[in-house]
């Protein structure tokens, strides 16, 4: 893209989000992945981009055999040209070349309103919604007139993590499809503001950022690299050990074939943000079955750029 067009793209995004994020920001969203770059599909009005949605390559494992994927993120239309036709053109377009290119796979996690329109118009295919798990730590955090009671809350919360480590067990979970470790954690977390934590405990790595969420100060488990209840449980204990003044929650978007780990799943009608995943076939290397059942997918905050 010409310097102008990216520009014009930031603009439009920071338009239709209604953010203000800085330019080098994009271009780490956009840059910072395996391959080096990004495809962009867009329609433009009078020289000016209008419409847009941005795919992100990566390497995947679907059943030990490397495949490419791509992850559609920043879909966006001006609100003086939003039609159907137009998004659909720009999808189209995008899944013509990324096939092209070689790619088996395309999803994404839209919002309400671009999950109904992906699924109605059957340009994507439904994967699955994922689960948002937690661990309240200090309640006074979350609700400030239950303040007094944050000895309770911090005591519980050790003794449920303490508990949950003497049951949980130390079998691996790896989806069916799933990240190509090495090189997808190389470039990651360059990306938004490159402030991540990486942490390697005993023989996995914890990736992890703390911010605050909707007035709450908030520890988000982004992605641990080998998967099972014990090392979320010495996550969770490593998290209250050396972070615990910095937050007063712990959160993990994502889906977990386990339980015992000492996060607990929110109810469904608790959760603020419904985590929808969608997706198309490209090439028939991936089947329908397979594909198209969330729980043969590793899929947590690491796929879904937002932290």
């Amino acid at each position: 893209m010409t310097g102008q067009e990216q520009l014009q793209l930031l603009e439009l995004f920071n338009k239709v989000f209604d953010k203000d994020r800085p330019i080098e920001v994009m271009l780490n969203q956009y840059t910072q992945n395996p391959i080096g770059y990004s495809y962009h599909s867009f329609f433009m009005e009078d020289g000016a981009i209008k419409g847009a949605i941005t795919c992100i390559p990566a390497y995947y494992l679907y059943r030990n055999e490397q495949v490419k994927i791509a992850t559609i993120v920043d879909a966006m239309v001006a609100e003086e040209n939003r039609d159907l036709f137009s998004f659909l053109h720009v999808l189209n377009n995008a899944y013509k070349e990324l096939k092209k290119e070689g790619y088996s796979f395309v999803y994404c996690y839209p919002n309400e309103d671009a999950y109904m329109v992906y699924t109605k118009a059957k340009s994507m295919h439904e994967i699955g919604r994922m689960r948002t798990y937690c661990l309240l730590y200090r309640i006074g955090g979350v609700k400030k007139p239950l303040k007094v009671m944050n000895f309770l809350s911090e005591g519980f919360a050790w003794g449920w993590v303490w508990l949950a480590g003497l049951l949980a067990n130390n079998k691996r979970y790896e989806g069916i499809i799933h990240k190509e470790d090495e090189s997808y954690n190389a470039t990651r977390y360059k990306r938004s503001d490159g402030r991540y934590d990486i942490v390697q405990i005993d023989d996995f790595t914890l990736y992890y950022k703390i911010r605050e969420q909707e007035g709450v100060r908030t520890a988000f488990i982004i992605d641990i690299d080998k998967k099972s209840a014990k090392n979320f449980n010495k996550s969770l204990k490593y998290l209250i050990k050396i972070e615990s003044s910095n937050f007063d929650l712990i959160l993990y978007p994502g889906l977990l074939p386990f339980s015992l780990s000492g996060l607990v799943p929110l109810p469904r009608v608790f959760e603020r943000k419904k985590f929808y995943m969608v997706g198309k076939i490209l090439d028939n290397k991936i089947k329908k079955e397979d594909a198209f059942t969330i729980m043969n997918w590793d899929t947590n905050l690491s796929n879904y750029d937002i932290i």
